[in-house]
């Protein structure tokens, strides 16, 4: 078969699995060519698994010139490469005329490419992953639809998170990698939470993030909820301006946050400083070097409780980590804290080849409406397959496949650097991940 159109997907790391599965099983019949680039060309070709319509190939750091030149001939362009290059490739294709679609949030340097998008009549679709993606589709259909319906809305929660499916569940912290390790690691560390609560701003310094979150309940199990950087700049994204209440969160398993406020308050996940370690050194010797002079002469358990007010349960799971052992130690003894650390966890929250992890969405959404006031939640729970297409892997890749497919059928007319906000693209798209079992549960109450 000679392909129509080539599909041109850069970067085949681990949420890539789900979008060239998803994309390679309707290639022959939607005549499609799907080729998939990265630095290691045997993970590119292993995700193609020998699909006729799949062409791998590897990307070379030092020289771009194949790579542009491939997007200079593609059809469609979808960057799933580390975030700081998407301008670049999305710049290369707009000067071609070509679409590209990230998954990641719109930077500045994405921004100023808006003008030249519109000019050359190019859509650069970002944010269309899981979150930012689905919380963006779900949330705005639902919104446009209480506006419609005449409710004024007053306040608005929206929390994702990456977690462990119950089955998989092994461990006391209740997380496993499904995702980037050094997101996680560094989790609340790129500035002050703010976000509108009551009516009030509110404004939440890195160190007091995990220690002031709330607790969720989701489809009757229990987790905890922490705010993201910037919860104040969807006012005008989401048009909700003069709303009372504004929060964007993360999700984590019930007893996490208090944990690995832990390991904040004693700076063990600091990424700000390169510090050095002595050959040999263990992980207990490790920890008191975050401990100060005075805890010295108490145990290692005594002397994180002094200084953090840390729980029992607490304690201990840092003890599962291996934090308190005398007997092993980092194997890296030059890094930042977080570097060291996150070599640890890599091992100790690994994801087993028969593990699956768990997505799980949570809005809330309350408006005025005919003199009462109205409550609507709406939840999304979704296990994943395996540990290679995870549910993680399918709520990236899923939606941007879909988008990849309506954009080359030309069912989007919008051009510029887009987020998924409007209609004309939650109408498309909402169904689709539906069909492909991305369900949403709604519950409305009203008093």
């Amino acid at each position: 078969m000679k392909a129509e159109k080539t599909i041109l997907i850069l970067g085949a790391g681990r949420s890539s699995s789900s979008l060239i599965q998803a994309l390679l099983e309707k290639a022959e019949s939607s005549q499609w060519k799907v080729a998939v680039g990265d630095m290691d060309v045997e993970m590119a070709q292993s995700k193609c698994y020998g699909h006729p319509c799949a062409e791998w190939f590897e990307i070379d750091s030092k020289d771009p010139t194949d790579r542009n030149e491939r997007i200079a001939r593609a059809n469609l362009v979808i960057s799933m490469v580390p975030a700081f290059l998407h301008p670049e490739i999305a710049s290369i294709a707009i000067e071609s005329g070509v679409p590209v679609i990230t998954p990641s949030y719109v930077g500045p340097e994405m921004q100023a490419l808006h003008e030249r998008a519109c000019e050359k009549g190019v859509l650069v679709l970002n944010e269309i992953g899981l979150d930012p993606g689905i919380d963006h589709l779900s949330a705005a259909q639902i919104l446009d639809r209480i506006r419609k319906d005449g409710g004024n809305i007053k306040a608005f929660e929206s929390y994702c998170g990456g977690l462990i499916a119950p089955d998989s569940d092994d461990n006391p912290w209740h997380y496993k990698f499904s995702w980037n390790p050094r997101n996680v690691i560094l989790a609340g560390q790129a500035g002050a939470a703010t976000f509108l609560e009551g009516g009030k701003h509110c404004l939440i310094p890195p160190h007091r993030v995990f220690k002031d979150a709330r607790s969720i309940e989701v489809a009757g199990i229990p987790y905890e909820g922490y705010p993201n950087r910037d919860s104040i700049a969807y006012e005008e994204k989401y048009g909700l301006k003069g709303v009372e209440t504004l929060i964007r969160g993360t999700l984590r398993g019930d007893g996490y946050c208090s944990s690995w406020d832990v390991l904040v308050q004693l700076g063990c996940v600091r990424d700000d400083a390169e510090m050095h370690w002595i050959d040999g050194i263990s992980w207990a010797v490790w920890m008191r070097s975050f401990l100060p002079v005075r805890a010295a002469k108490l145990s290692l358990r005594a002397a994180i409780q002094s200084v953090t007010g840390a729980s029992e349960v607490c304690l201990d799971r840092l003890e599962w980590l291996g934090l308190m052992r005398d007997d092993i130690g980092p194997d890296r003894l030059n890094g930042t804290p977080a570097r060291i650390i996150q070599d640890l966890l890599e091992d100790k929250w690994r994801l087993e080849p028969t593990d699956r992890d768990l997505v799980v969405m949570w809005h809330r959404f309350e408006y005025e409406q005919n003199g009462h006031t109205h409550e609507i939640t709406s939840s999304l729970v979704l296990e994943g397959r395996d540990a290679t297409y995870t549910a993680m892997s399918d709520t990236v890749g899923w939606p941007m496949a879909l988008a990849a497919e309506a954009i080359l059928k030309g069912e989007f007319k919008r051009v510029g650097v887009e987020v998924p906000l409007h209609r004309d693209y939650y109408d498309v798209l909402m169904p689709g991940l539906e069909a492909m079992g991305v369900h949403f549960k709604e519950e409305h109450r009203s008093w």
